[in-house]
């Protein structure tokens, strides 16, 4: 009798235990979270060449042909649109990001840029290429300006997006600080002139020798 009891005791503590270990809620597997790349975290940190140079691509030098072919054959970029006049992609990694580039008559790069997700700051651009020499708010409404940013020996324009503060007077007021965000990245040929004929920075006189991270003017 005590031998059934034993038995029956036993059964009953294998299903306790089988019915614990079902209760149990399963495991959740660990992902660590896939981390979008940046198109300029590879610009930054290992440069195919250098401004104005970008991807093989120089303006004043490469040819239309000569992009299009570079272009197609980068495997983490993909071309969204394609004419005589220009190109437009974006990034794999990064949909949120793209570029664009814009040919002269010749059929040579003008000029091309890049834009950014919102992550890019200021401070990590001149961490690798020191400060720029201009500051040019160049379109100015609603308290808001879109100001560029200008190193002109490198060919490079980084475009910022600004609150204006300035109160009286037709003149801007801004502050630049390191986390200002930048939203595009401009490539031209090097040297003041080549800047001062792009159609889209034509509209106001201001242009005002960097500072440092400060209010402007």
């Amino acid at each position: 009798m005590q031998g059934k009891i034993r038995i029956l005791l036993s059964v009953v503590l294998l299903l306790i235990i089988s019915i614990s270990c079902n209760a149990l809620p399963a495991a959740s597997a660990t992902t660590t979270p896939e981390h979008s790349i940046n198109w300029w975290t590879s610009w930054l940190n290992n440069p195919v060449c250098s401004p104005p140079c970008w991807h093989n691509i120089t303006p004043g030098l490469t040819t239309m042909d000569e992009a299009i072919s570079i272009l197609e054959n980068t495997p983490d970029l993909i071309i969204t649109f394609k004419s005589d006049d220009g190109i437009d992609w974006v990034f794999r990694q990064n949909e949120d990001e793209g570029g664009t580039l814009s040919t002269s008559p010749n059929g040579i790069v003008a000029w091309l840029v890049n834009t950014s997700d919102g992550t890019l700051h200021l401070e990590t651009i001149i961490a690798f290429h020191n400060y720029p020499k201009y500051v040019k708010p160049y379109d100015c409404r609603e308290g808001m300006c879109s100001t560029i940013l200008i190193y002109p020996e490198l060919g490079m324009l980084l475009s910022v997006f600004i609150r204006n503060t300035g109160t009286t007077g037709d003149v801007p007021q801004i502050e630049i600080l390191p986390d200002t965000v930048v939203d595009r990245v401009y490539f031209i040929e090097p040297e003041m002139e080549n800047f001062q004929t792009h159609i889209v920075f034509q509209d106001y006189d201001w242009l005002w020798e960097w500072k440092g991270y400060d209010e402007y003017p």
